[in-house]
């Protein structure tokens, strides 16, 4: 069974990212994670239209990215709840080329610069 994350649980995780640097925490509109959730969890049940967890998790970060839905931490906050989703679901993500290829992907995908379709398919290469 595929365990999924709720947007308190995300809304939490940009709280915690603000206060470890010492930015302002304030969720703009909790609507917005929500939404970038149930377009990663789409239909809402296995299966899920993005496939297996590296997919999912890709399709979540890139939703949470572009729904700026936080004061600070956007991007932190796409890339630390896609983290935390694979390693609960018993993956990890793995990018070995590259050192900094998980700042660059998220980067990419708040910058536009990276397609929805690029960020699901590095999760998905870098799963394990």
């Amino acid at each position: 069974m595929i365990k999924l994350l709720a947007s308190d649980q995300v809304i939490s995780i940009n709280k915690k990212i603000c206060l470890h640097f010492k930015h302002f925490h304030h969720c703009i509109e909790p609507g917005k994670v929500e939404s970038a959730l149930r377009s990663a969890y789409y239909p809402g049940s296995p299966p899920f239209r993005y496939g297996g967890i590296p997919k999912i998790a890709g399709a979540m970060a890139f939703f949470l990215v572009k729904a700026h839905a936080f004061v600070d931490g956007n991007k932190r906050t796409g890339a630390l709840a896609s983290a935390m989703f694979t390693d609960i679901n018993g993956y990890s993500i793995r990018y070995v080329e590259k050192p900094d290829a998980f700042y660059e992907i998220n980067n990419g995908c708040a910058a536009g610069t990276i397609s929805k379709e690029e960020v699901i398919d590095w999760y998905d290469m870098c799963d394990s």
